[in-house]
């Protein structure tokens, strides 16, 4: 029964009467025992009848322990643990599916399993390595199915760490590939696997360390491989991608074909929607993997040092590499708020423009800045970029990414900025080009956020001058919840009351106030449509006359700077009236002070109880827990704070007076929260280097070009009057009438004579005799 036919009919025949067939298979056994002694004779060999006998003992060993004694178990380890690399392909294939069935069967374990199969990792050997790496990943995430196994985790951990400090690449490889694909699949994500795969990054061979160095960047996620370009060892993981079913798909899965055809293809669209929002959520959270695994490094002072230490005496390493560590570096140095002083040193010497990946080393630059950055050692790698960028005789295309990496690294480290800078940088407001002009604002607009009193006068705009930047090496502690206060306020004064679900819910704003400011509304908006009617005025000079622009913007911020007098003087004079009225009403008419003063009178006895009460009593967040509608009424009064205080940067007292620069007022309260929320977690965020070029389009080709030419002739009518041929509107003229009229047989036939005859006098007119050849 050595047939591989007969022993497929003895094993379905076991599998159903394990006992009534013991006979057969004590004779099986005995004769695998001595196959098996035979091929050890010359393990290179091939033997097909040694391989169905170790598949059959795989496959209904475990109805016999008592004869096996899992001695086939051991025997299988140690041919593949002594002739691993010697055996035939055919052979070594066919040992390795039979422990991975006897795992499969519970019969063996994956922790003694899986240093089996990563000791046969560094044979080339295509097809074992990938039958290996997917029955790894399908077993881990088999055993994490229906919950998170940590005891099994931890012991497959505890393998797979010390793999891949091994100096062999293949193993280490594969390890670090396991390890960032149980990341993906978030399977595992804990501290150990981010640790484990941030030891790789110092691992002496370069592929691994490649591979460890994308999966903190992010690129691994994309593009699913484990850092090596070899195609030998490498699996094609390529998928299609996912598309949205169509409404002519969804229309015939509920209406078109009889009910099981139906109900056939909704589960099928049904999958497809599954299908595509799973890679939706995969693409939207590849980089919150990345970010988190950074956040779990137990030592990133260290790792950030020793990685940088490489960097810096690493003469053997690639470009590629070299640019990967830099931003690694960064990275780590921007989400932890760590003091490396000695990385903006080196990174000073690679930006010049002449560089082809300067938007990435100028990213990494961005991300490396923080507030507890010192400014010294970020202001000569900011002279320099400016240096080396800005200047008159660089392309805007330079100045543009150069004012950009400016500004970011303003936003999260205002304090390397100097005035006499950054009054150089708004110069260029007015530059001929406009994406320069355009970035060159936004860095105005932002230092008019952050520091007016660093701008020129004219440049500062309507804001009250003070400045947001904190001094270095100080920080703001909160004791309370941020706006809280504003929500006690509002309790007190009936602006918020308890509803009847128990909520506390804002009051919105009575009509009768509205009604009462009704003329003051249309009369400020009558101001309103004259100042746009000469701000269209100014919009219509024409472009080319820039001596006309440069008079106008010069009178316009004459008028700005006479306005802002004009109102300082107006509230000077307010809050002179003020002390005089305050003054009246602490003295009587004789001139006396009222008896309010009195530390004994009756009034400020009340006044004192109402302080003390005030005192004493216990915060909001303390008496209560906050609901989700209290935040959401603290997040609504902060808009509405941000408000009026645009209005009144404008110029207006109260908001209800002029409902028409309310939607402006607003746009700008919500810029500024945006803004603040975005300061607080810069850090936190990678930098694309795409997004520090300029937006300016490449030229178009000539197909694209006439393409926008016949567009724009649409419409129109070119050429001379006498060609253009206008469409009829009338019915068919009398020459076509006369070809298409029916005639009789003769006159048919006298028009076809008259026809030769005219052609036979052409013909004889144009013959001028034989041709000669």
């Amino acid at each position: 029964m050595s047939d591989s036919g007969d022993l497929l009919i003895l094993q379905q025949h076991i599998k159903k009467d394990p006992q009534g067939y013991k006979d057969e298979f004590q004779l099986q056994w005995r004769h695998y025992e001595a196959t098996r002694g035979l091929f050890l004779m010359s393990p290179g060999q091939p033997s097909l009848e040694f391989q169905s006998l170790v598949m059959f003992m795989a496959h209904v060993s475990e109805h016999y322990p008592d004869v096996t004694q899992n001695s086939f178990k051991q025997g299988i380890v140690e041919l593949l643990e002594k002739h691993g690399p010697l055996l035939e392909h055919s052979t070594r294939l066919t040992l390795v599916k039979a422990l991975i069935l006897m795992r499969n069967k519970n019969n063996m374990k994956s922790v003694e399993l899986l240093p089996i199969l990563f000791s046969l990792f560094p044979i080339h050997d295509k097809s074992m390595r990938q039958l290996m790496s997917r029955h790894i990943a399908a077993d881990i995430k088999g055993s994490n199915k229906k919950g998170r196994n940590e005891q099994f985790n931890r012991k497959i951990q505890n393998i797979l760490l010390p793999i891949i400090e091994q100096e062999d690449e293949v193993c280490a490889k594969r390890a670090l590939s396991l390890m960032t694909d149980m990341w993906r699949r978030q399977i595992w994500r804990d501290a150990k696997t981010a640790n484990g795969i941030a030891s790789a990054a110092f691992h002496p061979s370069p592929r691994v360390m490649l591979a460890s160095l994308k999966f903190f960047l992010g690129q691994d996620a994309a593009a699913g491989d484990d850092g090596s370009s070899d195609d030998e060892d490498d699996e094609d993981d390529s998928k299609p991608v996912l598309a949205q079913p169509t409404k002519e798909e969804v229309y015939k899965a509920f209406h078109k074909g009889t009910a099981s055809s139906k109900k056939k293809k909704q589960k099928k669209l049904k999958r497809a929607m599954h299908s595509v929002k799973k890679a939706l959520r995969q693409e939207e959270g590849q980089q919150k993997e990345t970010f988190a695994a950074i956040q779990l490094l137990h030592d990133p002072q260290g790792f950030a040092e020793k990685l940088f230490s490489l960097l810096r005496s690493g003469k053997s390493v690639k470009a590629e590499t070299r640019m990967l560590m830099m931003s690694v570096v960064s990275r780590v140095i921007g989400v932890h708020q760590l003091v490396l002083i000695n990385f903006y040193p080196l990174i000073q010497k690679y930006i010049t423009p002449s560089r082809q990946d300067i938007t990435s080393v100028l990213a990494a630059l961005v991300q490396a800045c923080h507030r507890q950055v010192p400014p010294d050692a970020l202001a000569p790698v900011l002279r320099q970029l400016v240096d080396q960028f800005i200047h008159d005789r660089a392309r805007p295309e330079v100045i543009t990414v150069g004012i950009k990496t400016v500004r970011e690294i303003c936003l999260r480290a205002p304090l390397v900025m100097t005035p006499e800078l950054l009054q150089e940088l708004v110069e260029y407001k007015k530059y001929r080009d406009k994406e320069v002009a355009a970035v060159a604002r936004s860095l105005l607009g932002l230092f008019r956020e952050l520091a007016p009193e660093m701008l020129k006068k004219k440049d500062r705009g309507r804001g009250d001058g003070s400045s947001t930047i904190q001094q270095y090496g100080v920080s703001s502690i909160m004791d309370r919840i941020e706006g809280v206060e504003l929500l006690e306020e509002a309790l007190q004064t009936g602006r918020i009351e308890e509803g009847d679900d128990g909520a506390y819910h804002l009051v919105s704003s009575s009509s009768s106030s509205d009604q009462s400011d009704g003329g003051d509304e249309e009369e400020l908006g009558e101001e309103v449509d004259e100042e746009d009617e000469e701000v269209d005025d100014d919009e219509e000079v024409d472009d080319d006359d820039e001596e006309e622009e440069e008079e106008e913007e010069e009178e316009e911020e004459e008028e700005e700077e006479e306005e802002e007098e004009e109102e300082e003087e107006e509230e000077e004079e307010e809050e002179e009236e003020e002390d005089v009225a305050t003054n009246k009403e602490q003295q009587n008419g004789k001139g006396e002070p009222l008896l309010s003063n009195n530390p004994e009178s009756l009034t400020s006895l009340r006044k004192k109880l109402a302080m003390a009460k005030k005192s004493s009593e216990i915060p909001l967040e303390q008496s209560r827990i906050l609901t989700q509608e209290d935040f959401q009424n603290i997040k609504a009064l902060k808009h509405k704070k941000l408000v009026e205080q645009a209005m009144k940067k404008h110029g207006l007292k109260s908001a209800s007076k002029r409902a028409a620069a309310r939607e402006l007022a607003e746009q700008e309260a919500e810029d500024q929260l945006l803004l603040e929320s975005k300061r607080s977690k810069l850090h936190e965020h990678a930098v694309n280097p795409m997004d520090l070029l300029g937006k300016k389009r490449g030229r178009a080709d000539k197909e694209e070009r006439l393409a926008s030419v016949m567009e724009g002739r649409e419409g129109r009518e070119f050429g001379a009057k006498s060609r253009i041929k206008k469409a009829k509107t009338g019915g068919l003229s009398n020459r076509e009438k006369q070809k298409r009229k029916n005639l009789p047989m003769g006159a048919v036939g006298g028009q076809v004579r008259k026809r030769l005859e005219r052609n036979k006098l052409k013909s004889a007119k144009n013959f001028k005799g034989h041709v000669r050849h």
